[in-house]
């Protein structure tokens, strides 16, 4: 711990009030070892790690196995930074409000376009678009009192230009120091000394680490390690992104490469013992166009007795990958592939994840087969695992699936009976699962990008388009889920992979109902999830579908995380998935590609008496560590994806030049109107001058004042306005777009009936699972 004299009771400032009036010392000391191992005896203090707010350094979570503490504002941070491990003191209601004071009063500094924003201020925008916003909210406030050790790592960003204002409170530069700008935006600005200071650091990306935070400087010093690249060159770009999220992207070792079997590979008769041969039944897969690690196929079987006979066929992974292997260790580190717009990440040495493993037409693989007999009404018969060996008959794209599906394919008509009748028992299924209050929720509108086969830059960008086939794929999937969950969890009790998911915070809640009310929407019950499934069906407009994902994406975005929990961690109770409406689910059908498939494989096979549980699952502590890790991963693996698709869009824009386009205000706001557009995917703050708009956040409207350029116009929630977006270089993190209001389009312009979200992207079907609450839950 920092051995630095002083208490710190109060936010560091004159007369120890909320403020930056002492120059000598910014922030409270941090306490003493002595004090410190006295407080956490006592249980006045708490230790854990400190975990910030997606696109804010001033919003925090402190966490451990036992208990979360938020800290809000830069002096309850008091110079910890993300990943930091803390000592933690809590506070009451009247100390949090001291802090939270400083908040609203303390200047974040230079805005992308110059505006003097407070820390409140940036850690509410931040919250509008925060995948995880529901786990920051409720929580007890405290104030980190020490950073027990911090971590080391390095970052990505910018050299402010030497022309650029200062952050706040630094009145000039030492010499030979620069102020670096990190592109992840859950950090501060640095202090740095490049090899040349004088240098034109313009145009670049570099990379520094975190150094030293003393209480007496504003931003901490960091070392300067070396130039990356030019700013907009996609591979500089796509490095950045996967440093920033930590996304393991190195050369296999040579001892993982040692666990795969040959290049040459080919079923023996051994590993054929035991399990079922269902190469002579009609097996095909289903998945995105040009989808290389096929984890899943299907089969469907009319009965003798009316029924169906339905086989979920899954990639046998653990064939391959052995406990405690250098492939295993590895595999277990990484967690999960990670997508990005223009390549894949694999959790997986590609022999297993595009070759031996996925189950490409024409060829016999082994899997691990979920068998289910339903009812013509999609009732459960029953169900049961088993190894199998398959052999997949087509590998069809999900436009492929449709067309069987509408009929306008001839050939094969085996395989367009069996689409039908899966599609039969999906919709029943699928109806079902509403019925029972499953929630269909949206992340904002998924974009497709074309990109120059040279340059790598994006050409051209569209929406991406779904079909009823998709939703095929969804039921089936989460039918085998959550066969699983119940199959593992009847046989180990407190040491089964659950995949949970809380219900939101009524605080996150009753902000949109608040919102909707604004709009006139009174009949807004979120009491649990059939009312909240009944209030979204009932407040669609027919005529609108853009308004009714809106509502269904600002939903989403107030749920909490959806995470992976072991049985014997948690009352029976907490097993519960909110979104799907389910009291038992996890994960069995994407293996290839995600840990926790390859967990619960394990786990079954455990429960067949194939094998024992390996040590790492049977031990509780082990498991409890590695689903941790799972969760971590895992949200950095979907916020590499969006940094990925915002980088494109923003290299889109850059080379376009401004757009106008049509745009939905989703929230009024001090800061201005938080505007989607669906047609390009994008999001934004179109910012309003205090001179030239009355902003009215208790009512969500905002109106032009009379004399100014805006006189007569008036704008509130869920209007449609005309906006230009452009591509924001001027705060050099180069990944923004910068939205300007032009005007409120004419009475009759609406943006039509729009286009589906979901679709053909390169994710295979690991989203067709859980469309009900998509990735922004991460359900």
């Amino acid at each position: 711990a920092d051995a630095e004299a002083g208490s710190g009771k109060q936010p560091a400032g004159a007369d120890g009030k909320p403020g930056r009036a002492s120059k000598k010392e910014v922030y409270p000391a941090h306490m003493r070892a002595a004090e410190i191992m006295k407080g956490l005896k006592s249980g006045k203090l708490v230790s854990g790690t400190l975990h910030m707010l997606k696109n804010t350094c001033y919003l925090g979570c402190v966490k451990n196995e036992k208990e979360q503490i938020m800290t809000v504002g830069s002096q309850a941070l008091n110079r910890a930074i993300e990943g930091d491990e803390v000592v933690v003191e809590r506070l009451d209601d009247s100390q949090a409000q001291v802090y939270e004071a400083a908040a609203k009063q303390l200047r974040h500094g230079v805005g992308s376009s110059g505006q003097d924003l407070t820390e409140a201020d940036v850690t509410d925008l931040a919250k509008e678009v925060a995948q995880e916003k529901s786990a920051f909210e409720g929580k007890t406030k405290g104030r980190i009192v020490s950073v027990v050790k911090r971590q080391i790592r390095e970052l990505c960003g910018s050299i402010s230009p030497l022309d650029n204002p200062l952050p706040r409170g630094i009145e000039s530069l030492g010499e030979g120091q620069r102020i670096f700008i990190p592109s992840d935006l859950r950090f501060p600005y640095m202090f740095v000394e490049p090899p040349d200071a004088a240098t034109d650091f313009e145009g670049k990306r570099v990379l520094v680490s975190v150094n030293v935070w003393d209480r007496y400087s504003e931003i901490p010093r960091g070392k300067f390690i070396k130039t990356l690249g030019a700013v907009g060159d996609v591979n500089v770009e796509t490095q950045m992104i996967l440093m920033e999220h930590q996304i393991c992207n190195d050369p296999w070792t040579d001892e993982v490469l040692a666990c795969l079997p040959p290049s040459d590979y080919k079923i023996t008769e051994e590993e054929l013992k035991g399990r079922e041969d269902v190469r002579k039944t009609l097996v095909f897969s289903i998945d995105p166009p040009k989808c290389e690690d096929i984890d899943d196929a299907l089969s469907c079987v009319r009965l003798d007795n009316g029924n169906f006979a339905i086989g979920i066929h899954i990639a046998d992974v653990t064939n391959f990958v052995l406990p405690g292997t250098a492939l295993d260790k590895e595999a277990s580190a990484r967690c999960t592939s990670v997508y990005l717009v223009d390549r894949r990440i694999d959790m997986l040495p590609k022999l297993l994840t595009t070759d031996i493993c996925s189950l490409r037409a024409n060829e016999d693989h082994l899997t691990f087969s979920c068998f289910v007999e339903l009812t013509p009404e999609g009732e459960i018969v029953s169900e049961r695992f088993a190894k199998s060996v398959i052999h997949s008959a087509a590998q069809l794209s999900y436009a492929d699936a449709q067309s069987h599906l509408d009929g306008e394919i001839e050939e094969r008509p085996d395989i367009t009976q069996a689409i039908c009748d899966l599609n039969s028992l999906a919709v029943k299924i699928r109806a079902e699962r509403f019925r029972k209050g499953a929630l269909e929720l949206s992340t904002a509108t998924e974009m497709s990008f074309e990109l120059d086969d040279e340059t790598g830059k994006p050409t051209n960008l569209f929406v991406y388009k779904s079909y009823s086939t998709n939703k095929l794929i969804e039921e089936f999937m989460l039918l085998a889920n959550q066969a699983a969950a119940r199959f593992t969890l009847d046989m180990f009790r407190k040491t089964s992979v659950l995949r949970n998911h809380l219900p939101p915070k009524e605080k996150s809640m009753a902000e949109i109902k608040e919102l909707l009310r604004c709009h006139g929407i009174e009949d807004f019950d979120y009491s649990n999830n059939k009312a909240l499934s009944e209030s979204l069906k009932n407040l669609e407009k027919p005529d609108d579908p853009f308004f009714n994902r809106l509502v269904s994406v600002m939903v989403t975005r107030s749920m909490n995380e959806a995470t992976y929990i072991s049985s014997g961690d948690v009352k029976p109770q907490m097993y519960h998935h909110f979104g799907l409406a389910m009291d038992k689910y996890t994960h069995f059908t994407s293996p290839i590609r995600r840990y926790a498939d390859v967990l619960v494989h394990r786990g079954l096979m455990a429960s067949l008496k194939l094998q024992d549980l390996p040590e790492g699952m049977a031990d509780k502590s082990n498991l409890t560590a590695q689903l941790e890790q799972l969760n971590y991963r895992n949200r950095m693996a979907r916020w590499a994806d969006s940094a990925s698709d915002e980088l494109h869009r923003f290299l889109f824009f850059k080379e376009k030049g401004p757009i106008t386009a049509v745009g939905v205000v989703m929230r009024v706001s001090q800061a201005g109107l938080s505007v989607a557009v669906e047609e390009y995917g994008a999001e934004g703050v179109v910012e309003l001058s205090a001179m030239d708009w009355l902003v009215l956040k208790e009512s969500q409207a905002a109106h032009g004042r009379p004399l100014s350029p805006y006189e007569g116009i008036s704008v509130h929630i869920f209007d449609r306005l005309e906006v230009c977006i452009e591509a924001d270089t001027t705060d050099n993190r180069h990944r923004k777009l910068k939205l300007t209001f032009v005007s409120l389009p004419k009475a009759a312009a609406r943006l039509g009936d729009g286009a589906a979200l979901g679709g053909e992207g390169g994710l295979g079907n690991i989203e067709a699972e859980e469309t009900a609450v998509m990735q922004d839950v991460g359900a």
